[in-house]
């Protein structure tokens, strides 16, 4: 006798209409399961690129030290371990957007990928998958962070924030020390531009000031084997040895002309702590700074001034404005003799001594006195 039973018709009925319920619960559950890991995938793979941006700002090698501008760095010349692209296809339009804030930076991403699902303006480190939205076509690069007005692309091809040759490019040279940055170098620090050492002086908003390690060769009394304009640690440039190479004294062009010294009224104050800032383009001491600058730009730098350190960046180094000494001041600013850019009045014009001294002295006295030329660089 045969007892096998099977299922009736209304049973196998049952069990599809339960089955569809199963599936039409489920499915909906599993493609959003798949669409979140795909979107969190996108979010980690923005993450990791602004992450590779981040030495390369760091580097300085940009030089994004603007705090009004808002840089827009193209996802493709961000080098990286892996060729990243959105999961849900190739980027067509990304990028790492960067702020500076005076001490350090920020990081925003925007993009848009060949499915066109995009960010629009996230900064990176707070992005979630909610950011994606669908149907962008491409990134709105119009866009500042805060208050930044100016915005700067830079160039997808030579992913430079200017135009440079590659040859150019690669003998480009300001060297900074072993983990430091334009942005975190502090003073004494050295810095290297091409063949010449720079002593920090001082973070100015997005400038860095930077005091030549030596005197240059300049002068009657040039440095026989250097060529002028070029540092020397042999220029020492003290008042009272005439003999020493590279030195210059005082003359009624060396310093100033046209409407100020030589007994015509400063602008400004005496008492004022910078003092009146006396070193001109009409000088025999700028004409030396300017061929020095010039010589420095072989090294593709983008030098923003040459000129002198002036009175009141003395003080800041340590000088003491009351007894005008220098003794306690920083190693660095008293390693040499040399003119300072500034004067007290008319007749008396600020130097610097070896020996740790600071003077003003009278333009008559001086005339016998040489002292060396130490630039000011200002990047």
């Amino acid at each position: 006798m045969n007892n096998k039973k099977g299922f009736t018709l209304i049973e196998l009925l049952a069990v599809i209409i339960r089955l569809g319920v199963i599936m039409l619960i489920a499915i909906p559950s599993v493609t959003r399961q798949i669409s979140d890991s795909r979107k969190n995938a996108y979010v980690d793979t923005a993450r990791q690129i602004v992450k590779g941006a981040i030495p390369m700002v760091n580097s300085g090698e940009l030089d994004m030290y603007d705090t009004n501008t808002t840089y827009y760095i193209p996802a493709s010349c961000i080098p990286t371990e892996n060729n990243f692209s959105s999961p849900f296809g190739e980027f067509k339009d990304a990028y790492v957007i960067v702020g500076y804030t005076g001490e350090g930076y920020v990081y925003y991403w925007a993009s848009v990928d060949e499915a066109k699902q995009g960010i629009e303006f996230k900064e990176y480190n707070q992005l979630t998958k909610n950011d994606i939205k669908p149907n962008m076509d491409v990134v709105d690069k119009t866009i500042g962070i805060g208050s930044r007005t100016d915005i700067m692309i830079l160039n997808e091809e030579t992913c430079q924030t200017f135009e440079r040759s590659e040859e150019s490019a690669s003998t480009s040279q300001i060297i900074y020390p072993e983990g430091k940055t334009k942005a975190t170098v502090e003073t004494g620090n050295i810095v290297k531009i091409g063949t010449e050492d720079f002593y920090v002086v001082k973070h100015e908003e997005n400038n860095l000031i930077l005091l030549a390690k030596y005197n240059l060769n300049v002068g009657d009394n040039k440095y026989p084997s250097g060529d002028e304009g070029i540092q020397n640690e042999e220029v020492v440039g003290s008042k009272s040895d005439r003999t020493t190479y590279g030195n210059i004294k005082f003359t009624n062009d060396l310093y100033w002309s046209g409407n100020v010294g030589i007994d015509k009224q400063y602008p400004g104050s005496y008492n004022d702590p910078n003092y009146p800032y006396v070193f001109d383009n009409n000088s025999i001491l700028y004409q030396y700074v300017s061929d020095y600058k010039n010589y420095l730009e072989q090294f593709n730098v983008n030098i923003k001034e040459a000129r002198l350190l002036n009175y009141s960046e003395a003080i800041y180094l340590g000088c003491d404005v009351s007894i005008r000494q220098c003794k306690n001041a920083i190693p660095f600013f008293k390693e040499t003799s040399y003119w300072l850019g500034s004067a007290l009045d008319d007749e008396k014009i600020f130097t610097v001594n070896i020996n740790g001294d600071i003077n003003d002295t009278n333009r008559a006295d001086i005339a016998s006195y040489y002292y060396g030329v130490r630039p000011v660089i200002v990047i």
